[in-house]
C-alpha cells in the first residue's frame, strides 16, 4: 500500500498549506496602518505614502527579480529544498518584524518577506504540473490557490482583531513559525516529481509516472516506472536516459520562446491590470473602510475577512467548473475567465461608495464576498491555462513572469493610488479608477480564446516529438548495452550509458550537473 507521504495529494496538501501562511503574511500590516502610523508619527498623507505605498512597494519589487532567479533555478535543479530555502528566508524577515523599532528597520524586513511570495509561485506550479496532468490542473490550481485565499482573510483578520489588542507586530509571529514547519515537511516527506511525466501526449504514447518517483540517487536522479504498452523496448529492462526536458543552457532564451507564445503573452499582460484592485482591497480597503467610511477597525476587518470568504469560494467553484468546461473544449474556460472577473467590479464599486455608518452593515458583507468570489473564479483557469500551453522545461520561467507581471500591479498599484492620492487630495477617487483594472483584465483574457486551442496544440505536438525521440534513443542504447555484454565487453547487470545527445525520459534533479534517470520501462 502506498504510503500517504508517497501521494500526490498529501504533497499538494503540504503545498496549499504552505500558501496559507505564505499569504497570510502579505497583508499583516495592512489592517492597522493608522496604528502604525501614529507610532512613526506619520500624518494621514505619510501614512498612505510610506506604509500603504513604499512598503508595499519594496515588498513586490524585490519580489519581481526573485521570481526570475528562481524560476530559472526551477527549470534546472531540485525544486523541493529550493521551495523549502525560499520559504525560510522569506518567513525569517517575517519573524524578525517582530522586533522592528523603526521605519527603515520596517521598509527592509517587509522587502525581505517578498523573498518568500516571490519565489513561492513558480516552484510551485512547476513541481504541480509534474505531478497532475491537464485533466487535473484547474482544481489543483484551486486547491493551492485556496491556500492563497485562506492565508490572505486569516492573515486580515488574525492581524485586524490581535493588533488592536496586542500590538500590530504580534501577527507576524504568529504567522512564520508556521511557514518553519511546512518548509520541514518538505525536506523531510516530500520527493521530487519526474519533470514532464504527466503530459497528454507522453501518455498517449504510453509513458508518464503516474505521480511515483523512487528518488534512490542521493538527490541526483530517480527511479522512475514507465508503462509501455507498444514498442520494440524488451519488458522490465532498465535503461539509463538523461531528462527528454533538458532546457536551454542559455536562461533568456527560454524567456524569448515564451514571449514568442500568445496565449502567455496574454496571459502575462493580464495580471498588470487585473492585479490593481488586489492591491487596492489588501492594502488600503481595510483602512479606508474604517478611517473614510465611519467603520471600526474589527467591523471593516470582516469586510476583508469576507471578501477572503469569498475568494477562497471562488477559487474552489472556478476550479471544478473550470476543469468540467476544459473537458469540453479549452476555449470554454477563457470565457469564464473574462466575464466573472468584469463582473467583479461591480459590488466593489458599491463598497468604496455606499458602505457607511448609515448603511447596512449586512450588505456591505454581501457586496464584500460576492466581489472576492467573482473576481477569483480567473485566477486558478488563467494558472492551469498558462501550464497547458508551455512546456515542462519552461514552467518555471513562465510562472516568474506570471508572477512578476502580477507584483507590478499588487506592488505598483498601492504606489501609484498613493501618489493619486496625494495630487487628488481624494482616496475615494483614485481607488475607483483602479477598480477598472479587473475591466482591462477581463478583455484581456477574452483575447485569449482566439489563441488557446492553437498553442495548446503546439506544446503537446513538441511533447509527443520529444518523447518519441528519446524512446528510440533509449531502445537503440540498450540493444548496444546488450550487444557490449554478450562480447564481454560490459559486466553483468550493468547498464551502459547514452552518449552524444542528451535526450530522454523524465528526471527529478540534478539537470544542470548532466546527472540521468535509470527509468524501468514495461512492454
Amino acid at each position: 500500500m502506498e504510503r500517504i507521504t508517497d501521494s500526490r495529494y498529501y504533497a499538494a496538501a503540504v503545498y496549499a498549506g504552505s500558501t496559507i501562511f505564505l499569504f497570510a503574511d502579505q497583508n499583516l500590516l495592512s489592517p492597522n496602518l493608522s496604528i502604525v502610523a501614529e507610532e512613526f508619527g506619520f500624518d494621514d498623507e505619510e501614512r498612505d505614502r510610506k506604509l500603504g505605498g513604499y512598503v508595499a512597494l519594496a515588498f513586490f519589487t524585490l519580489g519581481c527579480p526573485v521570481s526570475f532567479l528562481v524560476g530559472y533555478l526551477a527549470d534546472r535543479h531540485r525544486r523541493i529544498p529550493l521551495f523549502a530555502l525560499i520559504i525560510v528566508l522569506g518567513e525569517g524577515a517575517c519573524f524578525f518584524t517582530y522586533f522592528t523599532t523603526t521605519y527603515t528597520g520596517l521598509l527592509v524586513t517587509r522587502a525581505l518577506t517578498g523573498i518568500s511570495v516571490g519565489g513561492a509561485l513558480p516552484l510551485i506550479f512547476s513541481l504541480l504540473s509534474d505531478m497532475f496532468g491537464s485533466e487535473h490542473r484547474q482544481l489543483v490550481s484551486a486547491m493551492v490557490g485556496g491556500g492563497m485565499g485562506f492565508g490572505i482573510a486569516f492573515g486580515q483578520m488574525l492581524a485586524g482583531f490581535v493588533g488592536p489588542a496586542y500590538g500590530w507586530r504580534l501577527p507576524f509571529i504568529i504567522v512564520s513559525i508556521p511557514a518553519f514547519i511546512c518548509a520541514l515537511l518538505m525536506l523531510t516527506t516530500l520527493k521530487e516529481p519526474a519533470r514532464g511525466g504527466q503530459e497528454a501526449a507522453v501518455k498517449e504514447i504510453g509513458g508518464g509516472s503516474g505521480g511515483r518517483v523512487q528518488d534512490s540517487s542521493g538527490g541526483g536522479g530517480n527511479k522512475e516506472w514507465v508503462e509501455r504498452e507498444n514498442g520494440n523496448i524488451p519488458a522490465r529492462k532498465a535503461v539509463c536516459v538523461p531528462d527528454v526536458y533538458k532546457p536551454s543552457e542559455d536562461g533568456w532564451e527560454t524567456f524569448k520562446q515564451l514571449l514568442r507564445n500568445k496565449t502567455a503573452m496574454l496571459l502575462f499582460l493580464q495580471g498588470l491590470p487585473g492585479c490593481l484592485p488586489w492591491g487596492l482591497v489588501y492594502v488600503f480597503l481595510n483602512d479606508y473602510l474604517s478611517n473614510d467610511r465611519g467603520l471600526s477597525i474589527e467591523s471593516a476587518t470582516l469586510v476583508i475577512t469576507l471578501f477572503g470568504v469569498g475568494c477562497f469560494g471562488g477559487l474552489v467553484v472556478g476550479g471544478a467548473y473550470g476543469q468540467y468546461l476544459q473537458g469540453k473544449s479549452s476555449k470554454q474556460p477563457i470565457i469564464l475567465m473574462a466575464v466573472t472577473e468584469i463582473i467583479g467590479c461591480f459590488p466593489l464599486f458599491y463598497l468604496l461608495n455606499n458602505v457607511g455608518e448609515g448603511s447596512s452593515y449586512g450588505v456591505a458583507l454581501l457586496f464584500s464576498m460576492l466581489s472576492g468570489f467573482m473576481a477569483s473564479i480567473t485566477g486558478p483557469n488563467v494558472r492551469a491555462v498558462l501550464q497547458n500551453v508551455t512546456l515542462p522545461e519552461q514552467r518555471g520561467a513562465a510562472f516568474a513572469l506570471l508572477n512578476t507581471t502580477d507584483d507590478i500591479g499588487k506592488g505598483a498599484g498601492p504606489f501609484v493610488i498613493a501618489l493619486m492620492v496625494t495630487a487628488f487630495g481624494d482616496r475615494q477617487l483614485a481607488f475607483n479608477v483602479v477598480i477598472l483594472g479587473w475591466l482591462l483584465g477581463g478583455i484581456v483574457n477574452g483575447l485569449i480564446y482566439f489563441t488557446v486551442e492553437v498553442d495548446e496544440a503546439a506544446c503537446q505536438k513538441i511533447v509527443r516529438e520529444t518523447y518519441v525521440k528519446s524512446i528510440e534513443m533509449a531502445s537503440l542504447d540498450e540493444r548496444k548495452s546488450e550487444q557490449l555484454s554478450l562480447m564481454g565487453l560490459g559486466g553483468a547487470g550493468e547498464v551502459e550509458k547514452p552518449r552524444g545527445k542528451k535526450v530522454g525520459v523524465g528526471m527529478s534533479g540534478g539537470v544542470d550537473d548532466g546527472e540521468e534517470s535509470v527509468v524501468i520501462i514495461d512492454v
